[in-house]
């Protein structure tokens, strides 16, 4: 019964958090030549899926006698979440990138380019700006099935861990305190 719950509430938040997810990074991809937009939408709403994830660990919580439930089935519920969140993430940038906006990434070069020709000049060296525009090259290989893949263990990794974080702050210990029944 304890995996069922697990498994279904995991599903549940996952999806959620995933259509979240999508909403953000779509604004994200929207604003994607203005820098500062762009990294804050990015910031936020991890932040948001983060307290989703706060969330979701207190939903479970509630579902138990007591409200006691240990570290491992607190994580495993938040991790179920974390492999469908970052699946649907993972898809929604393929698709993005190469279906719905595949120019994204010139445009963000583009926004680059144009925030070097404000600076002034010696500011930064010819080296400096080539090298910071062969970064968007790099980003075009980000539809390459191996990079889709490392992309995700890594996406993965990083969300995993903070589930864990998560699950140890608001995992509830039995104090083993439990009133004695009466007949």
């Amino acid at each position: 019964m304890e995996k069922n719950k697990n498994i279904s509430i995991g599903a549940t938040y996952g999806v959620l958090i995933g259509l979240l997810y999508v909403i953000v990074l779509f604004a994200r991809w929207t604003f994607s030549s203005n820098f500062i937009v762009f990294g804050s939408i990015a910031f936020f709403g991890y932040i948001l899926v983060l307290g989703f994830l706060f969330f979701e660990a207190y939903q479970r919580r509630k579902l138990e006698p007591r409200r006691v439930i240990d570290l491992k089935n607190l994580f495993q519920t938040l991790f179920i979440s974390v492999l469908i969140f970052e699946l649907i993430y993972g898809i929604y940038n393929y698709l993005h990138l190469t279906v719905i906006d595949p120019d994204v990434v010139n445009r963000m070069k583009a926004g680059m380019e144009q925030m070097f020709d404000k600076m002034p000049e010696g500011q930064i060296s010819a080296k400096q700006r080539e090298d910071s525009l062969k970064q968007f090259d790099e980003m075009k290989k980000a539809t390459e099935i191996g990079q889709i893949v490392k992309s995700f263990l890594i996406s993965i990794s990083i969300s995993g861990f903070f589930a864990f974080v998560i699950a140890l702050i608001m995992r509830k210990k039995d104090s083993g305190t439990e009133m004695p029944q009466h007949i």
